[in-house]
């Protein structure tokens, strides 16, 4: 006891004495306090990072991990938030809130230092390296706690080739440095564990250091930071191994570490970047920004809708069995009920338990956002990563109590168990990447980059594009504004502009915006809703007459933004290629000039069949993006089928040309999407809908001609029997509701196959949308 005592006064001076021949020691017998750490190892190698003799292994894991994931490094623009902080960083610029200073910091100069790929490129290379990075840390903290390869295999190999996490650690996002942080935080929980009792507070310092640094980055890492530093300072208190000074010094590493933040300030003082968001000049706009006022504070997203714990609940566990698979689970539920009889693994594995339990309990209940949408059940999992970070630790450790029960029961067997693990690690680690790297492998895919490219050459030559959502604006603003793309359009914001920052910190890079008066914009219902009158504002209806005035087109992408729809009382949009076109009502209205310019319009489909509608889930947005160019082919087709069935009596035969004008669109539209989408694809890209409406002009046709050429008018018929069947059939396999005049349209359709009994099998009424109308 004597020797352990000099040998721990010698450490703490910087002594480098040799440890005593017995390498274990009873914590209990060190400090005379309860058992904290039941069999702790008295050496100098507990401090260091990389075990000692096991270098090899663990920097072979890293180096697989980092080089897998920059292999699949996204070529171009992702999705996601990846065009907000590829814009910040390009430009020393603010991200949304809380502004994510390291990450943008270490892009920008990451950005300025790398000599070659594309903006968007260099950031996402970046972000893969810190991925790779993150999952060796997993591998690194499973080791270090277990001291067993097969378990850091099965942790970091579940956890870093899951699709919830290699996909989002490929491209510009901040999930990957969330991951690598909390993992280390993680590690550091196992190296406070392992150091001897006197080098605890140089520890506890090091990880407040680490804790301020992920601080700087995402917040929800504060959960994680609450539980184990409440944890180690009680643990330190309890062991009377910490001073004043050692306390003082802990808060300043802590403080140390939100240097970071001061970019905020410099930037909105001095960068001039077209995408920052707030006014952080002031300490006022500083507090605003860092404490995410603007999205809730302690909450998702700012609305007022109530979290549902029990639902959120629902979906993490579904989506965790999903990511890391029922082994993962089983492996993480048998640790933490078994833990408790290996002293080893056993506080490492309790903390580690209650700091996930804490994260996913508050996360669930202040996750106030609607996952019933399938897109926001996307948003949410993201930050699932988090929890799977401590959850595929703990699988690891339940490996090891197998290991440890099947060799105390068997020890002849000890390397045959030890073999079967290995082998059934590594192949849980291949099916995960046999699962997940078509999807995961972004090193070609360029749909943001062509899907924003072509949103802005819709565009006229100086002209001003509002936009509405999160991926029409980033990709639009990415290229416009980092890339160079189109400098005579204008990208607006239609959910920033609605900031009073917005003017002051965006009027440099306004070309052709003008802002109509030195006052807020505000959405004209929500005010009536809320019973206000706040005459210091304008509406969109003053935006529109402004720019409309000066002569100067503004578009719309994909819609107007709810909340204000006075603009309506003066104002029309024209569906125009992708975009919808503003123009006043009080120009003479003429069908056929809409119709002509239909015609000409070049529409997206071209590029849609970069992303095959089974290659992601439904809740992705690169996904939700294809679908959503799939339908923009059919709007120019509806928005004419409505104004042609508004002229007059569509059963006229005068109206006839205008209505097979019309039947041109939804041709080309159909032509175009079945022409270039993957085999099986095409369920995904069409709405019902779009099948109805395709229907119901073609019985507008047929029976504009079926008095006078039957032949013909069969034609028509059989077309309009082909897409209301597709679109029966596409409702009754997605769940939909059918529609109020449902039973009428099967009238229609039963009426009009007694009418022609061989419509379906006889030749002379089959139809090729692919000719032009006058060949058939």
């Amino acid at each position: 006891y004597n020797e352990y005592k000099s040998y721990l006064r010698g450490m703490a001076k910087g002594s480098k004495l040799k440890p005593p021949r017995s390498s274990k020691v009873s914590a209990r017998k060190l400090n005379g306090s309860s058992d904290v750490t039941p069999e702790v190892e008295v050496k100098s190698s507990n401090l260091s990072l990389l075990p000692e003799g096991e270098e090899w292994h663990v920097l072979l894991a890293f180096g697989i991990f980092v080089s897998v994931y920059v292999k699949c490094t996204a070529a171009s623009l992702p999705s996601g938030d990846a065009g907000d902080f590829i814009l910040a960083a390009n430009h020393f610029g603010v991200a949304h809130p809380p502004g994510y200073p390291l990450y943008v910091g270490v892009g920008y100069l990451w950005m300025k230092l790398l000599p070659f790929g594309n903006p968007a490129f260099r950031l996402n290379l970046l972000t893969s390296i810190i991925g790779g990075l993150a999952s060796g840390v997993i591998y690194l903290t499973t080791f270090k706690i277990t001291g067993y390869i097969p378990s850091a295999v099965i942790a970091s190999g579940l956890f870093g080739f899951s699709r919830l996490i290699w996909f989002h650690s490929i491209g510009a996002e901040i999930f990957s440095l969330n991951n690598f942080f909390c993992g280390v935080l993680l590690l550091w929980v196992v190296r406070f564990q392992q150091a001897p009792v006197t080098l605890r507070a140089r520890v506890a310092m090091e990880a407040s250091f680490i804790s301020g640094l992920s601080m700087c980055n995402q917040h929800t890492s504060g959960l994680f930071i609450a539980t184990i530093g409440l944890w180690m300072f009680v643990s330190l208190l309890r062991d009377q191994a910490i001073t004043i000074k050692d306390f003082v010094y802990t808060g300043a590493a802590f403080a140390i570490a939100l240097t970071p933040y001061f970019q905020l300030p410099l930037s909105a003082a001095y960068s001039q970047n077209p995408g920052t968001w707030g006014d952080q000049r002031t300490f006022a706009g500083f507090w605003k920004h860092i404490t995410r006022e603007e999205y809730g504070t302690f909450r998702l997203t700012a609305s007022d809708l109530p979290s549902d714990i029990s639902g959120n609940l629902n979906f993490y566990t579904e989506d965790l069995i999903g990511e890391l698979g029922m082994v993962s689970l089983l492996l993480a539920v048998l640790a933490v009920t078994t833990a408790f009889k290996f002293p080893r693994i056993r506080t490492t594995v309790y903390v580690i338990f209650v700091t996930v339990s804490g994260y996913v309990l508050f996360f669930c209940n202040q996750a106030n956002i609607d996952t019933s949408k399938r897109l926001m059940r996307g948003v949410i999992e993201r930050f699932w990563m988090q929890s799977n970070v401590a959850i595929s630790i703990l699988s690891g450790c339940g490996l090891w109590i197998i290991y440890e029960f099947l060799v105390s029961k068997m020890a002849a067997l000890e390397r045959a168990v030890k073999v079967v693990s290995f082998v059934c690690a590594i192949g849980l680690t291949i099916n995960q990447i046999f699962l997940n790297y078509t999807a995961c492998d972004l090193s070609n895919n360029y749909l943001m980059y062509k899907y924003g490219k072509k949103l802005l050459d819709s565009a006229p030559h100086n002209s001003v594009l509002m936009v509405e959502g999160d991926m029409p604006s980033l990709t639009s603003r990415y290229l416009r504004y980092v890339e160079g793309y189109r400098p005579d359009v204008d990208v607006i914001d239609q959910e920033l502009i609605g900031f009073p920052w917005y003017k002051p910190m965006h009027q440099h890079s306004f070309k052709h915006y003008i802002v109509p008066h030195d006052r807020e914009l505000y959405y004209r219902d929500v005010l009536a809703r809320k019973g206000e009158d706040w005459p210091f504002t304008y509406d969109f209806y003053e935006v529109f007459d402004v720019h409309l005035k000066e002569k100067i087109p503004l578009l719309i992408y994909p819609f107007m933004k709810e909340g204000d729809s006075r603009w309506r009382e003066g104002f029309e949009t024209w569906p125009v290629n992708m975009l919808y076109t503003v123009r006043r009502k009080s120009n003479p209205f003429k069908v056929e000039e809409f119709i002509e310019m239909a015609l000409a319009a070049d529409h997206f489909a071209d590029d849609i069949n970069d992303c095959d509608g089974d290659l992601y889930p439904d809740r992705s947005w690169e996904f939700v993006i294809s679908e959503s160019c799939g339908h923009t082919s059919f709007f120019p087709a509806e928005h004419a089928h409505r104004l042609a069935t508004e002229v007059g009596n569509t059963n006229d035969p005068v109206h006839l040309p205008l209505l097979l004008d019309v039947l041109k669109i939804y041709d080309r539209a159909y032509v175009e999407l079945t022409r270039r989408l993957p085999d099986g694809s095409l369920k995904h890209f069409f709405q019902a809908n779009h099948n109805k409406n395709y229907a119901t002009m073609s019985y507008i046709i047929y029976n504009n001609l079926s008095r006078n050429n039957k032949d013909e008018a069969g034609v028509y018929a059989r077309l309009m029997v082909e897409q209301f069947e597709f679109y029966f059939e596409r409702i009754a396999k997605r769940g939909l509701p059918r529609a109020d005049n449902d039973d009428q349209v099967k009238m229609v359709v039963d009426h009009t196959l007694e009418a022609f009994p061989d419509l379906l099998t006889n030749p002379k009424y089959e139809r090729n949308p692919a000719l032009p109308i006058q060949d058939f």
